[in-house]
């Protein structure tokens, strides 16, 4: 079972329960994400380093930490269109959120 990781050179809109955020892998190693807040605008915005392993056909974890040392560990479904997100934060208070994700040709929000 190898099947390559399709986010690669793509923009995504993921939609959790709690918040919108846009992922942008500009690689297999790289990925930019921006918040999207309420109003539609972007907010924070951080590239990071990610490792990309198979759990099955179109199913990867992805996983990074942020430059203030959140990590974070993602189940991306790619067949389903579903996320799960685990958030471990500095103060090491731990957040997990489920969500829908759907492919944009480029970058959401207003400027």
């Amino acid at each position: 079972m190898h099947t390559p990781f399709p986010a690669v050179g793509h923009y995504y809109l993921v939609t959790f329960t709690t918040f919108r955020v846009e992922l942008h892998f500009t690689s297999i190693t790289s990925l930019t994400y921006t918040v999207i807040n309420q109003d539609g605008s972007r907010g924070q915005s951080e590239t990071v380093t990610i490792k990309v392993g198979e759990l099955r056909d179109d199913q990867f974890l992805v996983t990074w930490q942020e430059a203030d040392k959140t990590t974070v560990v993602h189940v991306e479904d790619y067949a389903r269109h579903t996320i799960v997100t685990n958030i471990t934060n500095p103060d090491l208070t731990f957040v997990q959120d489920h969500g829908t994700f759907v492919q944009v040709p480029g970058p959401v929000g207003t400027c």
